[in-house]
């Protein structure tokens, strides 16, 4: 093991963290290599700069006028096309802890790490389990996820995946979630997805504080838990049913066996799906500043033996965009729109009661909603796709997907007539 890595594993000794950590994560550094002497050199290097890979004329940087040209006049070059830092922009990621903090107060006064910039939340969440999740690992999860967790889960890290049923009447089944991580032992990994992608639920305020109860109890025991908050719809919220929080803001100082690790994302909340930027934070109580920050060297090792960095366009515009003034009246346009097709959407609903065939599951939050269906759900999306032009996504036997974000409002009630008239018609 290299020496870095064992010096920041010492720091980290005595946390949870220390002992969730996988091999991988045990052995991960970031090397005083080319970009860390890079950056020392860009520091006190006034005279000649000869580090880094990058084509310079009179210190500053080369391009070619087609590319740049496709850029708004606003943007620098030293803004488009120059390597940005392994762990981010310091200014996307000071404003994006502020713009955290600001949408869940419960954060204020607690101790949190600095936001890191990864390419996207599925790099997000890659990056975390190949350091928290051991090759044939343990990790809970709702039976109810986003299918791209299998490539991470099942073939990256080949866990033991210990499934509960995200639903227990109409709401989250905490009890199913606290028995899931009692039925494991050793370090255990929970992943949470809220709004849930595939059903677009969000706990209540009453079920967060269930869910808080549950793994701190969990905790108490000497269960060293990685609870992962998959954030990627956060915000999208259109009514006072769902906690408007993040959970990671309860659990980020619930107990010191418990490491809260929040991957969020800009994909979804500043409806820039294209621009690959999302973020890990992590939160632990009793944690100080020198072991986050040997948790951030760890996190960004893993980037730099990955991707090196993320893309400088995508984050420096980001940048810009959320200190406009406009920002959050602009963003919550969009969000008020997607609320409308979400309250269509239930108000059509209410049309279809007593036809059993389908049975829409809970939903308040998010992009999507799911159905039960008794026909096989292959057979519907087939019939929806060939005989009313209309495509859904099967999640698995029983259920499919309606992405009720892709659809404009005056066409809800017909799109979901015509999911029922096909089910009807395979029943």
């Amino acid at each position: 093991m290299h020496e870095l890595a064992k010096n920041l594993n010492g720091i980290l000794k005595g946390t949870c963290a220390a002992e969730l950590l996988s091999d991988y994560g045990r052995r991960m550094y970031v090397p005083k290599g080319i970009l860390v002497q890079s950056a020392e050199a860009k520091a006190k290097a006034n005279k000649y700069n000869a580090t880094i890979g990058v084509a310079l004329e009179n210190g500053s940087v080369m391009y070619i006028p087609a590319m740049k040209e496709q850029f708004a006049p606003t943007m620098k070059a030293s803004e488009i096309f120059p390597y940005a830092p392994m762990g981010g922009v310091p200014a996307l990621r000071k404003i994006w802890k502020e713009d955290m903090l600001e949408k869940n107060p419960l954060l204020k006064d607690k101790s949190i790490s600095l936001p890191i910039v990864t390419c996207g939340l599925t790099n997000a969440l890659s990056i975390v389990c190949s350091l928290f999740l051991e090759i044939g690992g343990n990790v809970v999860l709702p039976d109810m996820y986003w299918e791209n967790y299998n490539l991470i889960l099942d073939e990256q890290r080949e866990a033991n995946k210990v499934m509960f049923p995200l639903f227990s009447g109409n709401g989250f089944n905490t009890k199913g979630l606290e028995e899931a991580i009692a039925s494991t032992t050793g370090p255990v990994m929970v992943i949470l997805n809220f709004p849930n992608n595939p059903t677009g639920y969000t706990p209540t305020p009453a079920e967060a504080d269930e869910i808080f109860a549950a793994l701190k109890r969990q905790a108490e025991k000497g269960r060293k838990i990685a609870i992962v908050t998959d954030d990627a719809y956060f915000g999208l919220f259109f009514d006072d049913e769902p906690f408007h929080q993040s959970l990671f803001a309860k659990l980020c100082d619930a107990d010191e066996n418990i490491l809260a690790i929040k991957c969020d994302a800009a994909t979804k909340e500043c409806m820039v799906w294209g621009f690959r930027v999302a973020f890990i934070t992590y939160g632990c109580k009793g944690m100080t500043d020198e072991q986050y920050d040997a948790l951030m060297q760890k996190t960004m090792g893993a980037i730099r033996g990955s991707l090196s960095n993320c893309a400088m366009s995508s984050q420096q515009i980001i940048i810009k965009g959320m200190s406009d003034e406009n920002y959050n009246r602009d963003k919550n346009v969009g969000v008020k729109k997607l609320g409308e097709r979400y309250f269509k959407l239930k108000e059509t609903l209410k049309k279809h009661v007593g036809e059993d065939f389908l049975k829409a599951l809970p939903f308040n939050s998010g992009y999507f909603m799911s159905f039960w269906c008794k026909c096989k759900a292959e057979d519907l999306r087939q019939k929806l796709l060939n005989d009313y032009q209309t495509g859904i996504i099967r999640n698995d036997d029983h259920h499919v997907r309606i992405a009720f974000s892709s659809v404009d409002v005056e066409k809800i009630e017909d799109l979901i007539d015509t999911v029922y008239k096909a089910a009807s018609e395979l029943v």
